[in-house]
């Protein structure tokens, strides 16, 4: 029994873990407004704290993923708390938006050696047939973290962003020691080869062509549910009250929530192609309602939300069906792959405030939705080919 219990905690600490990382990295949604003026600076130089936090956090997990199949899954992500641990700190005493971009720069770094390690470490520990809804929940946890972190800043606001940023250390510090107690008890996975026989075979995995479609995925998905929820919040700044478009964000995020639970039980009960029909659907039925009925009003503030839960609920399918697959086509090098495609994702992430800020300028929030609409069509072609591509492969 007590090996279970142990496989246990660690499903916990996972589950916690993941949905840090989202947490932290949105909370920024609703800062737009006192972020600009506690530094004095304008509402859209404020969105440079994204790709300060997206772009270290992508290109770490590159490399990460890989070295803890070589090294191990626990000292990895030990090593990557500390230094987001660092990166809190720098951030709740920020007084200046170069520091801010500082702390955000050590925790995407931080938490780059963490995310695509918990993907792996929780497959390493679940039986096959259980893979699917484990990932499942990993993906629906990780949508409830974007949910929440703008929520949770909503409510905090008033009495100091700071404070977020305490939290969110205190939880990282609770979970290095419970990492540091656990891995104890808990069976190492690493491999014997060295980092540069790694490599070599991550270098073969990137040439095969369903997981050049499934890295392409991850990239695009970035540009539709994320895109339209980071743009809609920065649209809001100051038209609507923090204290709402918190809210909004965190229905997003529990849409994704319930949507990535689904999933891990459908892909098991009907398999991947029905869940694909479902996601594209409701990613479709999303852009549509945002594109003719979504902006920044009050008026449109029903159906640009309704856009959005029914975004959040397609995007946290079709995330939580690309970790899948990250897992099912290598299982040598499912840290490798995990690692990839969380990279891609975020990489794409950190581009959206870039890509989309100058149909942002020239056509506001609805030209940016017509732009994400035409992403969610190209999305759609690479989706479709992932599926043939690996249903051949199994």
């Amino acid at each position: 029994m007590e090996p279970k219990k142990t496989s246990k905690s660690v499903e916990v600490i996972i589950f916690i873990l993941f949905a840090l990382g989202p947490l932290t990295g949105n909370v920024i949604l609703v800062l737009f407004g006192v972020l600009s003026l506690e530094f004095s600076v304008i509402p859209s130089a404020i969105l440079i704290a994204i790709p300060s936090f997206m772009f270290p956090f992508a290109l770490v997990q590159l490399f990460s993923g890989a070295i803890s199949d070589v090294k191990g899954r626990f000292p990895v992500i030990f090593m990557g708390l500390s230094i987001f641990g660092v990166g809190m700190i720098v951030a709740s005493l920020s007084f200046s938006l170069t520091t801010f971009i500082i702390a955000n720069f050590l925790a995407g770094i931080g938490f780059g050696f963490v995310n695509p390690v918990l993907i792996a470490l929780l497959t390493d520990i679940t039986p096959g047939p259980k893979i699917s809804k484990k990932i499942g929940l990993l993906g629906a946890v990780a949508n409830l973290g974007v949910g929440l972190g703008p929520l949770l800043a909503g409510l905090i606001i008033n009495i100091g962003w700071r404070y977020l940023y305490v939290i969110f250390l205190i939880i990282t510090l609770l979970g290095m020691l419970i990492i540091f107690m656990l891995r104890k008890n808990q069976s190492v996975t690493k491999s014997d080869a060295g980092i540069r026989t790694f490599f070599s075979h991550l270098a073969q995995e990137i040439r095969r062509l369903p997981v050049i479609l499934l890295v392409i995925s991850a990239f695009l998905l970035s540009h539709t549910s994320i895109a339209s929820i980071i743009w809609t919040s920065r649209s809001f700044t100051h038209v609507i009250p923090e204290t709402i478009s918190g809210i909004v964000i965190a229905l997003f995020g529990v849409m994704g929530f319930l949507s990535g639970i689904l999933t891990g039980f459908t892909i098991k009960k009907k398999g991947v192609k029905l869940t694909l029909m479902i996601g594209l659907f409701s990613l479709f039925i999303a852009n549509i309602i945002l594109v003719i009925f979504g902006n920044n009003s009050f008026e449109a503030l029903p159906f640009t939300s309704m856009g959005l839960l029914i975004m959040g609920f397609a995007g946290g399918i079709l995330m939580t069906l690309v970790m899948f697959y990250s897992q099912t086509l290598s299982k040598e090098r499912r840290g490798a792959l995990a690692g990839l495609i969380t990279a891609f994702q975020f990489i794409g992430i950190a581009f959206v405030p870039t890509t989309l800020e100058p149909f942002f300028n020239s056509g506001g929030i609805s030209l940016v939705y017509m732009i994400i609409l035409l992403v969610s069509t190209i999305l759609l072609v690479f989706l479709v080919l992932l599926y043939k591509f690996a249903k051949k492969v199994s």
